[in-house]
């Protein structure tokens, strides 16, 4: 098979995988875990900074992971090792026939791991561009999260633009930063 040919193919992404000693279990298939993600997702201090900033009932967050089993656009994922659970990671709005995808991802809140971002972040890197064969991935960060900026800089994003006034956050219109990561052999951009 040619270098193009596997370029081209589609992977399946709705499974799990297990990448570096990591396992990253698809939210389908989670079983019981199901219900700490979903503590995970309602945790302040993870909430606070999505666009759904609601707290998220057992019953649509089950809605959700049903949707999730028929939809070939999202993929999110549990991540975990043998010294417990990381966090989650997710790509979104994937367009395989123009190779790119949105990232999502939150750290456990309850994790004690100082390096869980840089591990999700790697993750999703090979996800996105060595197992689906992306060519971008971008972000969207509320403005005001500049923890999440300086991390998602320090990791390769930059900086593609800004979308004014698009959502509203504690009865307040926000600006939302978007951020890129081309991959392409020999650039770290």
């Amino acid at each position: 098979m040619s270098q193009m040919d596997k370029r081209s193919k589609v992977v399946h992404l709705g499974r799990n995988f297990d990448l570096g000693g990591f396992r990253l279990i698809n939210f389908v298939r989670l079983g019981a875990a199901s219900e700490r993600v979903r503590q995970w997702r309602n945790h302040e201090g993870v909430r606070k900074w999505m666009y759904s900033d609601h707290v998220i009932s057992k019953k649509e967050h089950l809605r959700f992971i049903e949707g999730l089993a028929k939809d070939r656009k999202n993929y999110f994922w549990m991540v975990a090792d043998l010294e417990g659970e990381v966090g989650v990671i997710s790509l979104n709005k994937v367009d395989f026939k123009n190779k790119n995808a949105y990232l999502g991802i939150y750290t456990n809140p309850d994790g004690r791991r100082g390096d869980a971002g840089k591990i999700l972040i790697h993750l999703l890197k090979q996800l996105c561009f060595e197992i689906a064969n992306l060519h971008s991935l971008r972000l969207e960060v509320i403005d005001g999260n500049e923890r999440a900026v300086r991390f998602y800089r320090k990791v390769g994003f930059r900086k593609e633009g800004r979308l004014k006034e698009f959502v509203l956050k504690e009865g307040r219109w926000r600006d939302v930063i978007v951020m890129a990561m081309i991959h392409s052999k020999g650039s770290k951009r």
